[in-house]
């Protein structure tokens, strides 16, 4: 996003933001505009260029002139004035969201949005299909039957959400897939099967170092997709620790089905694309399989035979200390035997 103020009462934003779906991604391109009716003293530009400000500063100048003009006509309708003390506020927000077409550069048209709010309420919208504005208050019902009484500017409104700013939307989402292109890590792309429970195996497909968040992915058997309905479970995508990502899906099959499975996996922004197969009837795959159903056996086996040969190590020892335990005892009953045949006595009882 980026913040404009040509003057600490007119602020402009814009917003571009991406929403992936199931077959395509949907992007969307957002205006904001806030007037103010008194200074606040807020600061002024951030962190743009004076090429960037050279080049708009006279089309932002008209737009700020036209909307002040605006901000004073809804005051005048909401019966407020500039020396009443209080700080209004206008806002129109507008723009649309696209839709990749895989069949053409440019994005195709889902819908748009263009709307005003006043001191925090909703005003009055623009309907893109039936070509009108509505008022949300009885204050705007005068403003919304004027400019529908325009029909060039219902037309020039249409027509930007539906071309203009599909346009603009275009070339912000092209822009910003040839950056991740350049910058682009290929992404890892793993398919394997574990051992879960009785005749059933998880096939799991997971992709991991992807640039964005954004990887869509589908498993397919004998090409068909699956889907929750067949038990797919998709997870969550989560964080790498070196600014990536990554993401599995997973369904459970049984060691019997010899059907051929297909793991599709693609990042639209970067254009990577990869195909993996899968199948049980593979070789390798059916080694694999078998390891992890003898992981658990394996463990066992290898804990008993620890077991058994420390316990094999420790007896001698503990058999020879039973045999010294067993003679030292036999000497001290004879020597005690010896002393009372001889008369002799404790040196530590009484005389």
């Amino acid at each position: 996003s980026v913040a404009l103020t040509m003057d600490a009462r007119y602020v402009f934003l814009y917003f571009v933001t991406r929403m992936l779906t199931v077959n395509s991604a949907t992007h969307s391109l957002i205006y904001i505009y806030t007037a103010l009716s008194a200074d606040l003293g807020l600061p002024g530009v951030q962190h743009l260029t004076t090429e960037y400000l050279d080049k708009g500063t006279q089309s932002r100048l008209s737009k700020q002139q036209w909307f002040g003009v605006n901000l004073g006509v809804v005051m005048t309708r909401m019966g407020h004035s500039a020396s009443d003390g209080d700080v209004h506020v206008l806002q129109w927000l507008h723009g649309c969201y696209g839709e990749t077409n895989p069949s053409e550069e440019r994005l195709r048209f889902v819908r748009g949005v263009d709307k005003y709010a006043y001191d925090g309420d909703d005003l009055m919208s623009f309907d893109y299909v039936t070509l009108g504005w509505s008022a949300a208050t009885e204050a705007a019902k005068p403003i919304a039957d004027k400019w529908n009484g325009v029909t060039v500017l219902t037309e020039y409104t249409n027509g930007y959400l539906r071309d203009e700013c599909i346009g603009w939307l275009t070339r912000f989402v092209g822009h910003s897939q040839r950056e991740l292109r350049e910058r682009a890590i290929v992404p890892d792309v793993y398919v394997f099967a574990r051992k879960t429970r009785g005749p059933i195996l998880t096939l799991v497909c997971m992709a991991s170092g992807f640039s964005t968040n954004t990887p869509a992915m589908t498993l397919m058997r004998n090409g068909r997709v699956l889907s929750t309905d067949d038990g797919l479970e998709v997870f969550d995508i989560l964080p790498n620790n070196d600014d990536t990502f990554q993401r599995r899906i997973a369904v459970d099959i049984l060691q019997s089905d010899k059907g051929n499975f297909t793991c599709n996996v693609l990042e639209e922004d970067t254009g990577y694309h990869v195909i993996k197969h899968w199948r049980l009837e593979d070789r390798k795959t059916l080694r694999a399989v078998a390891w992890s159903n003898t992981d658990l056996l394996w463990a066992l086996l290898l804990f008993s035979t620890m077991v058994f040969l420390c316990t094999a190590a420790l007896y001698p020892v503990v058999v020879v200390c039973i045999i010294r335990k067993r003679r030292t005892g036999q000497i001290a009953n004879q020597t005690d035997s010896c002393a009372q045949h001889h008369g002799l006595k404790d040196e530590t009882s009484g005389v």
